[in-house]
């Protein structure tokens, strides 16, 4: 990789032509030859980790006698209703909710324009070794991001910024140059996010490539894992993305997923061509937990239940080994400057 900030305009068009052409489109069956792996794909780490917790919820029985004396009951009566917890959800559906209700509740760091999203996380399989990867990314775009990782770059590559061109000529954020600004600018209602994620210009992502109702509901999803596995998002909006995704023609919601830290979640599974994708979050704080990618050796229509198929890897891929990735977020925060790590 090109550490050169001036490589920033060719740099995005480039990963979303991939991403495209890797994931969205029946060529993938070159990927499994020689497969590039996910994080290589990736122009931004840096995703939020809600620290919230939900409380435990109880139902109160109100007095019908609101503001009198209440009458004594007959010695033969039943005793009286107490306050019963409602009982954990088990189903997918519901187990999302209860995450996405609790990552709203958590706290919102007030990002400002001029600080950087520090990610530390875990990433491990394609054909890399599992290994800790540290990234400061701006806010607003406009400044330089690093990243640590022994993979890349001799260990420490300094990250264009996001908003800036070899000209000097500004660009302008938006689902395809998303910032963690952009991001927190988004409607916190998913119905209204949905339809703003489906109605997207998606005019100058692609070129030659006919842009189906698929192709848009797998551009919807793919700026959803964008934002959730490399941008980062304020509460509010992070549980708006997790309901609207969970809309998304074509996804379905699983009650149990593992990030590459063998933590256990709730995950919303979207296909892009023959790679099944599914985004983790813990099932009582909302906290994004990572992102677990499978490339399929053949991916069968959804079953009946409308779950994307589980599949098997592509024996062709990853040194013959298949292609599989996984990540796992083990701190994220909003810091001053590049190399500062938050607080304990």
């Amino acid at each position: 990789m090109n550490n050169s900030p001036n490589n920033s305009p060719e740099l995005l068009p480039a990963d979303r032509q991939r991403f495209l052409k890797e994931h969205l489109m029946s060529e993938i069956a070159a990927e499994t030859k020689a497969p590039k792996p996910r994080r290589r794909l990736v122009w931004l780490v840096a995703s939020p980790l809600a620290v919230g917790a939900l409380a435990a919820v109880t139902l109160a029985i109100p007095d019908r006698h609101h503001g009198d004396a209440a009458p004594a009951a007959p010695a033969s009566s039943a005793p009286s209703p107490t306050a019963t917890p409602l009982p954990e959800p088990t189903d997918p559906a519901g187990l999302l909710a209860r995450a996405a209700k609790a990552a709203a509740s958590s706290p919102d760091p007030g990002a400002k324009g001029a600080q950087f999203v520090y990610r530390r996380e875990i990433q491990d399989g394609a054909r890399e070794t599992k290994h800790e990867r540290k990234s400061w990314m701006s806010v607003d775009g406009r400044s330089q991001g690093l990243i640590l990782d022994p993979t890349m770059g001799g260990g420490r590559t300094d990250w264009p910024a996001m908003l800036s061109t070899s000209s000097g000529a500004p660009r302008t954020a938006g689902f395809s140059a998303p910032t963690y600004e952009f991001v927190a600018s988004l409607p916190t209602d998913p119905q209204q996010l949905l339809q703003q994620l489906l109605s997207a210009d998606r005019s100058k992502m692609v070129s030659g490539m006919p842009m189906t109702p698929k192709l848009y509901n797998q551009f919807a999803f793919g700026d959803v894992q964008m934002i959730f596995q490399n941008i980062a998002a304020p509460p509010a909006v992070a549980a708006a993305l997790m309901e609207a995704a969970a809309k998304i023609p074509g996804t379905a919601v699983v009650a149990d997923e593992a990030d590459a830290a063998g933590r256990h979640g709730v995950a919303v599974v979207g296909t892009n061509g023959t790679m099944r994708v599914a985004l983790v979050f813990d099932k009582t704080t909302g906290a994004f937990l990572g992102v677990h990618e499978v490339l399929l050796a053949d991916l069968p229509p959804a079953g009946p239940d409308g779950l994307p198929p589980a599949g098997t890897p592509s024996p062709g891929a990853g040194n013959g080994k298949g292609y599989e990735y996984a990540s796992a977020v083990l701190t994220s925060a909003i810091v001053d400057k590049p190399e500062a790590e938050p607080a304990n």
